[in-house]
């Protein structure tokens, strides 16, 4: 039982998790820039899509740093614009319930300042797969888009973190 103690102390040591320190976030400005998500744009009829998008992308602007905040002092603005969100199922049970899904979405994201410039644009390619247990019905084909967009939010994380 000791060895498994000093494992994940090992573990946990080495994965490279470093507390955030907001005092050297305010001395690079980021704590100044306010950003909105302005809009999420999904041409698909999925239930709770933009709900998931929008909460993960909210996550990512926070994550890196920065302030949430639609008002009169906010800075830049987000759009995100999913242009192909593909949800297939791959996997069957043995009651025929598709309980494996393979999700891929290009996604634009976009952050613009308050004159409408466009301060940084890109393109975000991303395909996972999702495996359930094939005894929910539509809530795992949901959970397989909560699997893309937290991969999304770990995308826009990074491209946040060199936006200066």
């Amino acid at each position: 039982m000791r060895w498994l103690f000093v494992f994940l102390v090992i573990f946990i040591t080495s994965c490279g998790y470093r507390a955030a320190d907001f005092t050297e976030k305010k001395a690079e400005g980021k704590l100044q820039d306010i950003f909105c998500v302005r809009s999420i744009d999904i041409n698909t009829p999925e239930a709770t899509a933009v709900d998931t998008f929008y909460r993960y992308v909210s996550q990512a602007v926070l994550s890196a740093g920065y302030r949430l905040e639609c008002s009169k002092w906010t800075d830049r603005y987000v759009y995100l614009t999913v242009k192909k969100l593909d949800v297939k199922p791959i996997g069957y049970s043995i009651s025929q319930r598709a309980y494996i899904y393979k999700v891929s979405g290009i996604i634009l994201f976009r952050v613009e300042d308050k004159e409408k410039n466009i301060i940084l644009s890109r393109e975000i390619w991303e395909t996972v797969q999702y495996i359930g247990s094939g005894l929910r019905a539509d809530i795992e084909r949901r959970y397989a888009i909560e699997e893309l967009a937290r991969l999304i939010e770990a995308r826009i994380f990074s491209i946040l973190t060199e936006l200066e």
